[in-house]
C-alpha cells in the first residue's frame, strides 16, 4: 500500500468464507502491524530493478495508492494526475473527491489489456459496494458478474427452433417413411437405403421384444463398426432397449467387465466373436448370420419416454474398472436436433464419421445425419489412409466430416502435397489441441468452408460445446478455443466456491442444463460427486432441479463468451485423443500380487509424453512383466510405455511424494548389482554390453535382452567384440543362443562357432510347430512375447535374418535366401502339419518358402503381419524427375561421399548392379533424404551398413516376382500402418484362401510384432488351422 511517498508491504491471505466486515477488519489489523515497516517508495523501485526477473511475483507487484480529499484554492480544478512512480505492475489510486471514493486502475503496458483493467475495476467495486451493504455475507461468495454478463458468457448457440419431442430413431423412422429411397449407409460394397436401413432394424427389433427387450433392458453391440452396428443399435432403441457399444478389439478381461457391470440381458454379435464373451455371461447370444427374419415396414408397438434410458457408454474409471455413462432419450434426441442446425446439415447431407462406436462423439456422426434424411459413409476399417480417405470423399460427395485432430492434419498435409481435396464444405475435429498453423494449413490445402472443434466429456452426451467459425479464422493462444455450449445447455467456469470467474480468470469448467446424463450405473456415490445442483438454472433459465457436470477440465472465458481449455484439475489426462484415468492402470497393477504401490503419471512435454508407471515390491528387473500383465487388463491407449521398479517411493522432507524424483525409465540402476566378472574376457564381454545397452548394474549372468538389448544393439555389441577380439568367430545366432557375458565369454574362449541360421524359440511341445520368418534388419527375439502367449504346447522355430549376416552377399535373390530357411522345414517337418508366420519383408519370405515347399509339407496356414509391398520409391517404372542441374548436384554429391566411405568397394559393387532407372531412383532418394548421407561404415551395427542393407534390398525386392499359390493366409495390419499409407499387401490378389485383412487397433508396424491384441487374434486363427476349420 503507498501512502505520502511511502510503503506499506502487506500479505494477506483471506478467507474466501469469511464475511465482509471481518475481512475488513482483517485487513485494517494487518495495516495497522504493517505500519512498523514502512518503506521509502523509491527504495523499493530501485530494489525491483536490481532483482528485475529474479521473482515471478515480486513483492509489491501490485500496489494500492491512496489519496485523500485536499481542498483546492478557489478556481483550480483538479484534473487526474498520473501515478507517482512506482514498482508496481499494477497500480491502484483510491482517490477521494466531493462524491466519495473514485478508482484508477494504471496497469504495465504489454502485462495487462485495457478491457481486463477496466473490468477488474467494475468487479471491484461491485465487490465493495455489496459488502459494504452487506457485511455479513461471505466474501468470496459475493458475484463479481452481474446477472446479465453471466447470462451472455454461458449462453448456447443462437438457436430458437422449437425441439421436435420424439425420440432419435423415431425421427430417422419418420425420414426413412417418406424416403425409403434414399441412400442411407454405404459401408465397404453394402448400399443401404433409409427404407432398407428401418425394415432391417424393425424385424430385428422384433426379435428382440420376443426376447423380453423393453425399457431400460441392456443390450451390448458386440460388432465392429459398420452397417450392421448401426442397424443394431437402431433395432435396440426400438425395442425400447438401451444399447451398449462393446468394441471387439478390446482386451477381453475390460469387455467382460462391461458386459457384467451393465447387467447385459441382449448380446447382438457375430459368430467370430462368440469367444469374445465370457463363459457364465446370463444373456442371451443373437448371431446376427442366424437371423433369417424377413424386413418388416412395421416397428413395435413401444412408447419411450423421455427420460427412458437410451445407451450405456464406458469411459475409463480411477476405481480400476471402466464406469459406465448412462443416457436418456430426452437429452439425446434434443442434442442431435440442435448439433444438425449447428452442422447446418439437411437431407443431402452426407457425413465421413471417423470416430469409434466406444466413443460417444462416433454415434453422433451417423445419427445427426440420418435423422435429416441425409446419408453416412462408415470406414469399411478401423482407420483409412490419407490417399482412401480423400479419394472416398470425392467419390461419394461428402459434404461433412468429422476427423480426429491428429489425423486431419495427416489429410491436409496430404492434400496440399497431392492437389486432391475433396469438395468437403465442413470439417469437425477433436480430443487434442489445435494450433493456428494447422487451422491455417486446413484452408488452405482442404479448401474447407467452415471448421467446428468439438469439445465433450461422455457425461456430457457427445460433443456439448464447438467452437464453430469460417476457415482461416485467426485466433490467439497456442490451440484453438473449446467454443460455446450446444442446445438447451451452458456452459459455466467456476470457482472453488463454484461462483462465476469473470473472463480471463482460470477456472473449472461445468456444463448445465438439459443435455447431462442420468449418471454412472450403479454408482450414486461417483454420481453424486459430479452431477451437482445448478445454482444458476432457476435464475438465467426459470428451470428448477437441473444440474451441473464437473468436468475436471481448467479453463477461463473469453471476452466472446468462448472457453479455453487449460488442463486438468485431477490427475485425469489426455494421451492421443483418449480421456484416461491414472487410478484405473494403478488399480490393474496393484491387482499383480507382488506389487506393493503404484503411481503412473504423464510424463515428458509435446510430443515426448508418455505414461509411465512406478510399483515398488516386485523385483527390479519385473517391469516388463508387469507390463505385459496389463496387455490382457488394459486397451493400448492405456498402456503405459515403461513399468519401472522402485525400492520405495521418493518423499520430500514434508515426507510426502517427490514426483520430481521419480527417474525416467533407463536412468535408475538396480541396488543389487548383477554377479561380478571372473577373468579378462567375461570383463571385457560385460563392460561392452553395459555401455551398448546402457545398463551399468548387468552382471555376467544377465539376459542381454532381458536387459533391454535388442537386435540392432545386439550386433554393435558383436561388431564391438570383434574389435577387442579380431579372431572372434561367433555370429549374432550365438548371442541367441547364449545371450549372458559369461556363456559368450566361454564360447570366444574355446573359438565355438555355430553357424545356424533357424533357432528353437520353443523346442518342446506337442502341435503341429510354427515357423517365424524375420523381417528385415531384426533377428528371431521379437517373436519370444507371441512364443510364450502361445503357451509350453507350441513348438516355435525362427530364422536368423540373412541381412544380420556378417558374410551377407550383394543380390542375392529372395529364392536364395529361403532355400537354406525351406531346406530347414523340409527336414525338420518331415512332412506333419505347419504354419507360417511372416512380418514385414519376413512376409515376403514366408510366401516364398510356402511356393519352394507346395506339395511336400501340410502348411496349415500363412501368417501375415502389415506386409508392405515396394515403396515408391523404387518402384519399376517410376522414372524419377530432377529440376535443372539438380541430378548433376546429386551425382556431385555422391561422388565425395563414396570418396569418404570405408565402404567403397561394396557401394560400387551395389552401383554397377542398377540399371539407368533404379540409379536414377537411388539419386532421387538421396535427394529426398533430410540426413546427410553416412559414412560410418562398415560395422553392421553403423547407420552406414543399415543403409547398403536397405538399398539392396529394394533392388531385390525389384528382380522378386511373387507367385500365386493356393494357400490359406490371415493377414494383420496395423492402424498407424493404414493411417500413414504404408502400402501393405492386400494377400486376397495371391490366395483364393486369404480374406481381408484384420486391422489390430492402438500399434504401428514396429510394436505390432509384440502386442498382445495381435497375440490374442493370430492364435485364435493358428487354433482354428490345426484344428482343421475354415479361417473365416
Amino acid at each position: 500500500m503507498e501512502r505520502a511517498g511511502t510503503l506499506l508491504p502487506l500479505c494477506l491471505a483471506l478467507d474466501p468464507g469469511l464475511g465482509f466486515g471481518a475481512a475488513m477488519e482483517g485487513t485494517a489489523a494487518a495495516l495497522a502491524e504493517a505500519r512498523a515497516h514502512v518503506l521509502p517508495a523509491d527504495a523499493l523501485v530501485q530494489d525491483r530493478l536490481r532483482h528485475a526477473g529474479a521473482d515471478a511475483h515480486p513483492l509489491g507487484a501490485v500496489v494500492l495508492h491512496v489519496r485523500p480529499a485536499r481542498p483546492l484554492p478557489e478556481g483550480i480544478r483538479r484534473l487526474r494526475r498520473p501515478a507517482p512512480p512506482s514498482a508496481g505492475e499494477l497500480v491502484l489510486t483510491a482517490e477521494q473527491g466531493e462524491e466519495g471514493w473514485r478508482l484508477i486502475g494504471d496497469a504495465a503496458v504489454g502485462l495487462f489489456e485495457p478491457a481486463l483493467i477496466d473490468r477488474f475495476l467494475t468487479h471491484l467495486a461491485r465487490l465493495l459496494e455489496a459488502g459494504l451493504a452487506h457485511p455479513e455475507a461471505p466474501a468470496g461468495r459475493i458475484p463479481l458478474l452481474a446477472r446479465d454478463e453471466l447470462d451472455a458468457l454461458s449462453a448456447p448457440y443462437p438457436d430458437d427452433t422449437p425441439i421436435d419431442p420424439r425420440a432419435t430413431h423415431e425421427i430417422i423412422a419418420a425420414r426413412a417413411a417418406a424416403h425409403p429411397e434414399k441412400i442411407a449407409i454405404i459401408h465397404g460394397a453394402t448400399r443401404w437405403t433409409h427404407g432398407e436401413l428401418d425394415a432391417r432394424a424393425n424385424a430385428l427389433a422384433h426379435r428382440l421384444v420376443a426376447l423380453g427387450v423393453g425399457a431400460e433392458t441392456p443390450v451390448a453391440i458386440l460388432i465392429e463398426r459398420g452397417a450392421e452396428a448401426v442397424m443394431a443399435i437402431l433395432a435396440t432403441l426400438k425395442a425400447g432397449g438401451a444399447y451398449i457399444p462393446v468394441e471387439p478389439d478390446h482386451p477381453a478381461s475390460r469387455n467382460h467387465h462391461i458386459l457384467t457391470d451393465a447387467g447385459v440381458k441382449v448380446v447382438l454379435t457375430r459368430g467370430r466373436y462368440r469367444d469374445r464373451l465370457p463363459e457364465r455371461l446370463a444373456a442371451e447370444v443373437v448371431r446376427l448370420e442366424d437371423l433369417d427374419d424377413a424386413p418388416r415396414v412395421d416397428a413395435p408397438a413401444v412408447t419411450i419416454h423421455p427420460d427412458q434410458l437410451a445407451y450405456v457408454m464406458y469411459t475409463s474409471g480411477s476405481t480400476g474398472k471402466p464406469k459406465g455413462v448412462a443416457v436418456e432419450h430426452g437429452p439425446l434426441s434434443s442434442h442431435n436436433q440442435t448439433t444438425a442446425r449447428v452442422y447446418e446439415m439437411h437431407a443431402d447431407s452426407r457425413e465421413l464419421p471417423f470416430l469409434p462406436f466406444s466413443s460417444d462423439g462416433g454415434h453422433e456422426r451417423w445419427m445427426v445425419p440420418l435423422m435429416m434424411g441425409g446419408s453416412v459413409l462408415i470406414p469399411d476399417g478401423p482407420l483409412w489412409t490419407p490417399e482412401q480417405t480423400l479419394g472416398a470423399m470425392r467419390e461419394h460427395g461428402c459434404d461433412n466430416a468429422s476427423i480426429p485432430t491428429t489425423y486431419l492434419r495427416q489429410l491436409a498435409e496430404w492434400a496440399e502435397e497431392t492437389g486432391s481435396a475433396p469438395p468437403t464444405r465442413l470439417y469437425s475435429f477433436g480430443g487434442e489441441g489445435l494450433a493456428q498453423s494447422t487451422f491455417d494449413l486446413l484452408r488452405r490445402s482442404l479448401n474447407a468452408r467452415t471448421l467446428i472443434n468439438g469439445y465433450g466429456p461422455t457425461e456430457t452426451i457427445m460433443t456439448p460445446m464447438v467452437w464453430k467459425v469460417a476457415a482461416g479464422t485467426r485466433f490467439a493462444g497456442t490451440y484453438a478455443p473449446l467454443g460455446r455450449a450446444v442446445g438447451e445447455r451452458r456452459a459455466y467456469v467456476l470457482d472453488e466456491e463454484l461462483m462465476p470467474c469473470p473472463p480471463g480468470v482460470v477456472g473449472e469448467i461445468h456444463l448445465g442444463g438439459t443435455g447431462v446424463a442420468r449418471g454412472y450405473v450403479g454408482r450414486p456415490d461417483t454420481t453424486a460427486d459430479v452431477f451437482i445442483p445448478d445454482p444458476f438454472g432457476p435464475e438465467l433459465d426459470g428451470t428448477r432441479g437441473a444440474r451441473l457436470y464437473r468436468t475436471g477440465d481448467l479453463g477461463r472465458w473469453r471476452e466472446d463468451g468462448t472457453i479455453d481449455f487449460l488442463g486438468r484439475v485431477d490427475l485425469q489426462v489426455k494421451v492421443n485423443g483418449y480421456r484416461i484415468e491414472p487410478g484405473e492402470i494403478e488399480a490393474a497393477l496393484l491387482a499383480e500380487p507382488e506389487v506393493g504401490e503404484a503411481l503412473v503419471l504423464l510424463r515428458g512435454e509435446g510430443e515426448e509424453r508418455r505414461l509411465i508407471a512406478y510399483v515398488t515390491g516386485p523385483a527390479p528387473d519385473a517391469g516388463e512383466a508387469l507390463r505385459a500383465a496389463l496387455e490382457g487388463r488394459l486397451p493400448r491407449h492405456m498402456l503405459p510405455e515403461a513399468v519401472v521398479v522402485l525400492d520405495r517411493m521418493p518423499t520430500n522432507p514434508n515426507a510426502k511424494l517427490d514426483r520430481a524424483a521419480l527417474p525416467m525409465p533407463g536412468a535408475r540402476a538396480r541396488a543389487a548389482r548383477g554377479v561380478p566378472p571372473e577373468g579378462e574376457i567375461e570383463a571385457g564381454v560385460l563392460a561392452i554390453w553395459r555401455e551398448v545397452i546402457g545398463a551399468p548394474e548387468m552382471g555376467v549372468t544377465d539376459d542381454f535382452f532381458a536387459m533391454g538389448g535388442k537386435s540392432l544393439p545386439a550386433l554393435k555389441a558383436l561388431a564391438a567384440m570383434r574389435r577387442r577380439w579380431p579372431g572372434m568367430a561367433l555370429t549374432i545366432a550365438d548371442l541367441f543362443d547364449a545371450p549372458t557375458p559369461r556363456a559368450i565369454a566361454a564360447r570366444i574362449s574355446a573359438g565355438d562357432r555355430t553357424g545356424r541360421r533357424a533357432i528353437a524359440l520353443r523346442a518342446g511341445g506337442t502341435r503341429p510347430r510354427l515357423y517365424c520368418f524375420p523381417g528385415l534388419l531384426v533377428s528371431t527375439r521379437e517373436y519370444l512375447r507371441l512364443t510364450d502367449h502361445l503357451g509350453p504346447d507350441q513348438p516355435v522355430t525362427g530364422f536368423l535374418c540373412h541381412s544380420l549376416n556378417e558374410e551377407k552377399r550383394l543380390n542375392v535373390s529372395v529364392s536364395e535366401v529361403v532355400a537354406e530357411y525351406a531346406a530347414h522345414i523340409r527336414a525338420e517337418s518331415a512332412g506333419a502339419p505347419c504354419a507360417f508366420l511372416g512380418w514385414s519383408w519376413g512376409g515376403l519370405l514366408a510366401w516364398e518358402a510356402a511356393r519352394q515347399l507346395a506339395g511336400e509339407i501340410d502348411l496349415r496356414l500363412v501368417g501375415m503381419v502389415d506386409v508392405c509391398d515396394l515403396g515408391a520409391d523404387f518402384t519399376p517404372g517410376a522414372t524419377p524427375r530432377f529440376g535443372p542441374g539438380e541430378r548433376e548436384r546429386l551425382e556431385a554429391e555422391l561422388r565425395d561421399w563414396l570418396a569418404k566411405t570405408r565402404m567403397r568397394a561394396r557401394w560400387d559393387e551395389l552401383i554397377a548392379a542398377m540399371d539407368a532407372e533404379t540409379y536414377a531412383q537411388f539419386l532421387r532418394f538421396i535427394g529426398n533424404e533430410a540426413e546427410p548421407l553416412p559414412f560410418d561404415g562398415p560395422d553392421i551395427s553403423s547407420r552406414e551398413h543399415t543403409f547398403w542393407v536397405l538399398i539392396d534390398n529394394a533392388l531385390v525386392f525389384r528382380r522378386h516376382a511373387m507367385t500365386r499359390l493356393h494357400a490359406p493366409v490371415a493377414s494383420f495390419g496395423a492402424a498407424d500402418s493404414l493411417s500413414r499409407g504404408l502400402n501393405l499387401i492386400d494377400w486376397r490378389a495371391w490366395s483364393d484362401r486369404a480374406g481381408p485383412a484384420e486391422v489390430i487397433a492402438g500399434t504401428n508396424h514396429l510394436h505390432i510384432i509384440g502386442e498382445r491384441a495381435f497375440h490374442e487374434r493370430f492364435k485364435a486363427r493358428l487354433d482354428a488351422a490345426f484344428a482343421g476349420l475354415p479361417l473365416t
